[in-house]
């Protein structure tokens, strides 16, 4: 999703204050309302608060949606018959943790997400940073956070993805950000940013490194461990 519920139902707020504004205000001024200067702040008022009751509405409903289509695709999940054994055995396999050293030959775009931060949690302490692995549920899109000599902390999001990465996941760093208490944030992806994300990314000053410049960040770092 490339935009939030909530920037949406702002945007149709707002949409619906301007269209009430503009109805009321000439209401106001070609009518005999205009003697009633009061009513010129109650129009203005009135306008506001119904754009923002609509909006919160919608916003609402749409996350409801989502629940509700959320448990419906578990239900469907819950039907599906057992796998059998040999599937199960090549499961587990699959998924067994890797060896650091597994994680320096493997290939990167095949690891699962949680390898996908213990790998860039050794490259970043290879660079010198202190960090801290957050990953989990209330992570606020944060999975690392680095600390520099200099002190000051940044907040790193890794996305081991094949599609682009939205602008709504670099909004939720910016408020993980604040929560962690970091300086700066980073967003690093073995895929690639839509072009909603760049932009939400220059606007709130947040780092985007995509799937060419990590590979080439990870190609030179494995080159240097391996001498």
């Amino acid at each position: 999703m490339a935009r939030t519920y909530y920037a949406e139902g702002r945007q149709i707020a707002k949409g619906i204050q301007a269209l009430l504004i503009l109805a009321g205000l000439s209401l106001f001024f070609y009518t005999d309302l205009k003697k009633i200067w009061w009513m010129f702040f109650v129009i203005l008022f009135g306008s506001v608060l119904v754009g923002e009751i609509v909006g919160a509405m919608w916003t609402k409903k749409k996350r409801i949606e989502k629940k509700e289509r959320a448990s419906q695709a578990k239900k469907t999940v819950d039907r599906k018959p057992a796998v059998n054994t040999a599937t199960k055995t090549t499961k587990s396999t699959t998924n067994k943790k890797l060896s650091d050293h597994d994680l320096l030959r493997a290939n990167v775009d095949a690891l699962s997400g949680t390898d996908f931060e213990r790998l860039m949690e050794m490259y970043y302490k290879d660079q010198g940073y202190k960090v801290q692995r957050t990953g989990g549920s209330g992570d606020h899109e944060v999975d690392l956070i680095l600390k520099g000599k200099e002190g000051y902390k940044i907040a790193v999001q890794c996305k081991r993805w094949k599609q682009d990465v939205g602008n709504d996941i670099v909004l939720r760093l910016k408020a993980g950000k604040q929560v962690h208490g970091c300086y700066d944030a980073w967003i690093v992806t073995t895929s690639n940013f839509t072009t909603a994300a760049r932009e939400a990314a220059e606007r709130l000053n947040i780092k985007l490194i995509n799937g060419l410049i990590l590979h080439d960040k990870l190609k030179k770092w494995k080159s240097q461990k391996a001498l």
